[in-house]
C-alpha cells in the first residue's frame, strides 16, 4: 500500500521559510485520501510483465502495453494517482529494462510528462526525471528539452537563485517551457520528489514571470502558480 510522507519538522519549518506551507499541508490531505483509497490488488502476471520489458523496447509505455484488472476512466484522479504509484512500485524487473531501453520524455509506467528533474544521486553526474502522475523516475538526456525535443544549446538555458543553488530552472526558448530541477550534489539533504515540488513553488512564479510556462501539473494538480 502507499506509504504516508511523515510531516517532519524539519518540512514543515522549510514549507513555512518558502511560504508555502498550507499547500504543503492540502498535499498531505490529498496523500491521506490516497491511503483510504480502495486500492485492488495488483495482478501482473510473467507473460503481461513480458510484455510490458517488450513494449518499453519498443517505446511503449506500461499503460499502453499490459491489460490491468482496473477501469482507471472511471475512478476520481487521486484513485487513480494511489493505483499508477503502487503500479510503478509493484512491477518489479522493468526498472533495469527502463534504464538501457528508455529515451523518451514521457514516463515508462503510465505515459505522463515529467514534473521535476533530478542531478546527481546514484545518476552522479547524470539527468533523470520524475513522473507528474506515478512518480516513476528514469534517465534522460541532460542538455536536451523534455517537451519539445530541441537539443540546440543556444536555445537552452537555466536560472538559479542566490543561495539556493540546490535548485534550478531548466528553460527552452524553442518551445518557452521549463522544468524545475533539484540538484542533489549541491543541496543534499532532499526530500521525496513531490514535497521538493511544492515546496519550490516560488521557482515556479519566478519562471512564469519571466515567460516560460509549465505543462506538467504538480502533485497538487497546478500549472499555473500565482
Amino acid at each position: 500500500m502507499f506509504n504516508r510522507i511523515e510531516k517532519s519538522k524539519d518540512i514543515l519549518i522549510e514549507a513555512e521559510k518558502r511560504g508555502v506551507k498550507n499547500l504543503l499541508e492540502h498535499y498531505y490531505h490529498l496523500l491521506d485520501a490516497m491511503k483510504a483509497a480502495d486500492i485492488p490488488s495488483l495482478s501482473i502476471s510473467s507473460s503481461e510483465l513480458q510484455d510490458a520489458k517488450d513494449g518499453i523496447k519498443k517505446g511503449r509505455y506500461v499503460l499502453k502495453t499490459v491489460k490491468l484488472p482496473f477501469d482507471l476512466d472511471s475512478k476520481e484522479d487521486t484513485l487513480r494517482k494511489a493505483f499508477l504509484i503502487n503500479l510503478a512500485k509493484g512491477l518489479n524487473g522493468v526498472g533495469d529494462v527502463v534504464n538501457k531501453h528508455w529515451e523518451n520524455s514521457f514516463c515508462p509506467v503510465c505515459g505522463s510528462l515529467p514534473s521535476i528533474g533530478i542531478l546527481g544521486g546514484d545518476r552522479e553526474c547524470g539527468m533523470s526525471l520524475v513522473c507528474s502522475l506515478c512518480e516513476t523516475q528514469w534517465d534522460f538526456k541532460r542538455l536536451y528539452c523534455p517537451f519539445c525535443g530541441n537539443d540546440n544549446h543556444e536555445w537552452l538555458g537555466y536560472l538559479v537563485t542566490e543561495g539556493d543553488e540546490g535548485y534550478r530552472i531548466n528553460y527552452c526558448n524553442k518551445c518557452k517551457l521549463y522544468l524545475k530541477v533539484v540538484d542533489i550534489r549541491k543541496k543534499g539533504n532532499v526530500y521525496s520528489y513531490p514535497v521538493e515540488d511544492i515546496l519550490t513553488l516560488p521557482l515556479d512564479i519566478l519562471a512564469q514571470e519571466k515567460g516560460y510556462k509549465r505543462i506538467a501539473p504538480n502533485p497538487l494538480g497546478m500549472v499555473m502558480v500565482k
